[in-house]
């Protein structure tokens, strides 16, 4: 697999024309969509909703990556220092307030966390912050995410020195376990991955990025380091963030205004959580090896984990509205079914798309009149999205709607004009491609 390359130094590049759409917020029934091929279906913002739709790459940052470090050695610290007050504490009551007291605060910064990432998206959408503070900062509240996780976790391992204690009428445990439910929709693989870039920590291997025309900072003897493609929309809350990474796919969709939807119904316990999953999520449901479960009525919201064939995907339901408002999925590209192929001729070369749905993974093969590999940079609308390689294949994320590809070598170009919503299902797998 083959990814875009950048030459980076001490800043985050971000780059890409934003598409602006007008919208009116997240708009009505955002549900799970089925895309036509064998695969799981998706969250996506609706069509009257969508604010922003555009591609962008991250890279390394050190001034992001030192905050989010920083910070997250600030929060180990202070659990360190609530851990020794504790253990200095004889009083059973004390040591409940204490309790309580840490309790509060952790509730209080999840929804400090929540209004930050609306404030985000909203200044995103008004251009109010670049891209690249943008992402920054998805990629810091995803960790102060994980940090507030862990810090419900000791909350739990520090009430289990005092019997029988509960927090806000509920196991310990329970409550800390609830806590990570809600932290779910706030980080995700794609952000992951973004703290990842920017901490210079996505390398590639030397031998394996060696296409003509490509360039990168050697990170140590073996490796390089590379940029990070994302494709990013957003609604007047709510965003959606894809991307693909060392042949897998990863997608991040968060809707928070669907919480106050009404259309779905109380989910009344897990069974109903259960049937409304089943009934939103039918073919990933029905391909399911296993499910996993989290959350109850006290958390407001039940977690869903389904494994099938070629991913996983978990899902978040509000406990109120009964819908569907944030999910995140993962997809091995080798597995991915696509539909049938668009391909055009022109000279010597040839251009092959493999289509899933908009958002989804996107797999473009250039070869020559013999079925060689040819090495060219894929162009999607205006923004450059890799180069095929050597083995002539790359694999990228779909925009919304219809939008030309075109492939250039050096001397050629060919060009395809295609809708990357397809009507025609095709079950095999994308790898058949390169069996034919």
């Amino acid at each position: 697999m083959h990814r875009v390359f950048a030459v980076v130094v001490c800043c985050c590049l971000l780059a890409g024309a934003a598409a602006a759409v007008p919208g009116a917020g997240d708009g009505p029934s955002a549900r799970p969509v089925s895309p036509v091929t064998n695969t799981s279906e998706y969250l996506t913002i609706t069509p009257t909703a969508l604010e922003t739709a555009s591609y962008r790459q991250a890279s390394l940052d050190v001034s992001g990556a030192l905050a989010l470090d920083t910070r997250g050695l600030a929060g180990r610290y202070r659990q360190l220092v609530l851990d020794e007050r504790f253990a200095a504490t004889d009083s059973t009551s004390a040591r409940r307030d204490m309790l309580r007291a840490s309790a509060a605060r952790i509730e209080a910064r999840i929804d400090e966390l929540r209004q930050r990432q609306s404030a985000a998206v909203g200044k995103y959408n008004n251009g109010t912050i670049s891209a690249r503070e943008f992402v920054i900062e998805l990629a810091r509240i995803d960790t102060a995410a994980g940090r507030l996780g862990t810090a419900a976790d000791r909350v739990a391992a520090r009430a289990r020195s005092i019997p029988g204690s509960t927090i806000g009428g509920q196991p310990a445990t329970s409550w800390a376990r609830n806590r990570r439910v809600e932290l779910g929709p706030l980080g995700g693989p794609v952000r992951d991955r973004i703290a990842e870039t920017l901490r210079g920590e996505n390398t590639v291997p030397l031998d394996a990025a060696n296409a003509p025309n490509l360039e990168g900072v050697e990170a140590g003897p073996d490796e390089r380091l590379e940029a990070l493609d994302l494709y990013v929309e957003t609604s007047g809350e709510g965003l959606v963030l894809a991307t693909v990474d060392e042949g897998r796919y990863y997608r991040e969709a968060s809707l928070p205004t669907e919480r106050n939807n009404t259309t779905g119904g109380e989910l009344t316990d897990i069974t109903a959580a259960l049937d409304r999953v089943a009934e939103r999520y039918p073919w990933t449901w029905n391909h399911s090896v296993t499910t996993d479960s989290s959350g109850d009525r006290r958390a407001g919201i039940y977690r869903f984990t389904l494994f099938y064939d070629h991913g996983r995907l978990t899902t978040h339901l509000d406990r109120r509205s009964g819908e569907v408002f944030a999910e995140q999925q993962r997809k091995r590209l080798s597995g991915v079914p696509t539909t049938e192929p668009v391909s055009e001729t022109a000279g010597d070369l040839r251009l092959t798309i493999n289509r899933t749905y908009p958002t989804g993974p996107l797999e473009l093969a250039l070869m020559n009149r013999d079925g060689e590999p040819v090495d060219g940079r894929i162009i999607v609308g205006n923004r450059t999205v890799g180069r095929t390689g050597t083995d002539g294949h790359l694999w990228t994320v779909a925009p919304r709607g219809s939008a030309p590809v075109v492939a250039r070598t050096n001397e050629r170009s060919i060009r395809i004009g295609t809708d990357f919503s397809p009507a025609a299902n095709r079950t095999t797998p994308a790898r058949a491609m390169d069996e034919r």
